[in-house]
Parts: structure tokens; C-alpha cells; sequence
């Protein structure tokens, strides 16, 4: 009996330790900072002050935030396979959404969508799915699985009407507005992107690069260095970096 319960105990307490492991970092374009820590979001200011913070112990842990629109935040729980809504106080807006009711399998991930409703992709489906704000299926993308082939996309975002897949280590893949594909653009190792005033920019090796498709050889915007469990973000030309419970600014230029 008492081996039982010490295995249980270290069961709970590895799952406490990976949840208070998964940190995440994002910052809007009014420069507000977003850290994700376990199930609990906090939001500080551009001048790194505690704002307010919001945490739903029910829905699990945070498995990503899309920030693109400030006043209407996208939360994404992954475990339980359901998206909420919260604006620029981290209030709900309305009850959680429970993504089976758009399919039967479970979503891999998912971003706002400029038209007012969201996107959700998972490979069982092979396609990306396009949800209205009234809550239906208005775009089917192209079956994405040629293009993935064994890999798994680990973030979607909505960049200028144009839909964007991170595929770790392998390239980011581009569909239109419509979820037809436009462009693959092939980068090994790579473990992140953002856009930073119409520029495209990547994480590989600890440094963000800027993506230059006329050059031999992309250039490095920002090296860091502190890198161990860190995460990092660009925005308005300055990048932000979380270690720990820590925020760090630096302006910078490329």
C-alpha cells in the first residue's frame, strides 16, 4: 500500500513539476507582455508591469495564446480540446468553445482569424479549418499531408490574410486566405517565427534570423545570450526574453 502511494505521489508531483516547466511567451503590437506558465496567463505592460492575470484550473494547462487581436485574446487548451476568449482584461468574453463540435478528432493547434473566427488543424483531418464567428465551417484547406509528410506543425497563425505553419527543424508552410497552398519556404532547424514590420524572421541555434529570399545566406537580427529554458519574442523592433520568471527588453535593429 505504501508503495502505491509513493508511486502516486511522484506521478502528481511529475506532472506538477512539467506544468510549472511549461512556460510561453507573447507580445501584442501595443507592446503588452503575455506569460504563460501551467494553466495561469499573466499580462504585463510595455513598461513590465503587472497588469492582471487569469487562470481556469477546469479547461488545464494553457497550451498557447494568439495575441494578434489585443482586445480579444484566443486561449488554446489543448487537453481539453477547447479555445476561450478574453479581452483586454483577461475577462471571458463568452462560455469556452469545445472543438468537437467542428471534428471528431483532436485539435493540434490553432490561431485567431482576422474574419472574427478562428482556425484549428489537426493531422487526422489533414486540413486546416476555418470557423465564423457565428460558429461554422466556412474554409476546408487543401489535404495538407504532402507537404508535412511525417512532420507534425507545431504553431498557425494569420498573417495578412495568408496562413502560416511552423514545421519544426523543417520549413514554414504558406496557404492563402482560402487554405490553398502558396509557398514552402524550407528551413532546417528551425524552432520559431514571427513577423516584425512586414519582415519575416526565425529562431534557430538560439539567434533570430531575417528571412531574406533573394540572399545566398540570411542574416542575424538578434543573438542571445542567456538561452537555457528561455523564450523569446520580436515586436516593434525590440525582442523580449522570459527565463525563469524574469522579462528582459532590448531595442534593436536590422
Amino acid at each position: 500500500m505504501k508503495f502505491i502511494c509513493a508511486i502516486l505521489c511522484l506521478i502528481s508531483s511529475l506532472n506538477i513539476s512539467a506544468q510549472e516547466n511549461h512556460l510561453a511567451l507573447e507580445v501584442d503590437y501595443f507592446n503588452n507582455i503575455y506569460t504563460i506558465k501551467g494553466n495561469a496567463l499573466k499580462k504585463y505592460s510595455p513598461n513590465k508591469e503587472f497588469l492582471s492575470n487569469f487562470s481556469d484550473a477546469l479547461l488545464g494547462e494553457i497550451t498557447s495564446i494568439d495575441v494578434s487581436n489585443p482586445l480579444r485574446l484566443l486561449l488554446f487548451y489543448k487537453e481539453s480540446n477547447q479555445i476561450l476568449y478574453l479581452d483586454q482584461n483577461l475577462s471571458p468574453i463568452a462560455e469556452p468553445i469545445n472543438l468537437y463540435s467542428y471534428t471528431d478528432n483532436e485539435t493540434q493547434i490553432c490561431c485567431d482569424a482576422s474574419s472574427g473566427g478562428f482556425w484549428i488543424y489537426n493531422i487526422d483531418d489533414n486540413q486546416a479549418f476555418q470557423i465564423s464567428k457565428q460558429g461554422e465551417i466556412v474554409i476546408k484547406s487543401s489535404l495538407l499531408t504532402s507537404y508535412f509528410k511525417d512532420y507534425i506543425p507545431s504553431k498557425m497563425i494569420e498573417y495578412h490574410e495568408k496562413l502560416y505553419f511552423l514545421i519544426p527543424s523543417h520549413s514554414i508552410l504558406i496557404l492563402n486566405k482560402f487554405g490553398q497552398f502558396i509557398q514552402q519556404i524550407p528551413l532546417v532547424g528551425i524552432t520559431d517565427f514571427c513577423h516584425n514590420n512586414q519582415n519575416l524572421l526565425y529562431l534557430k541555434d538560439n539567434s533570430w534570423f531575417l528571412y531574406s529570399p533573394l540572399a545566398k545566406t540570411d542574416s542575424i537580427a538578434f543573438k542571445m545570450n542567456k538561452s537555457k529554458n528561455c523564450r523569446s519574442k520580436i515586436q516593434n523592433n525590440q525582442i523580449y526574453i522570459l527565463c525563469g520568471d524574469k522579462i528582459s527588453t532590448q531595442n534593436f535593429k536590422y
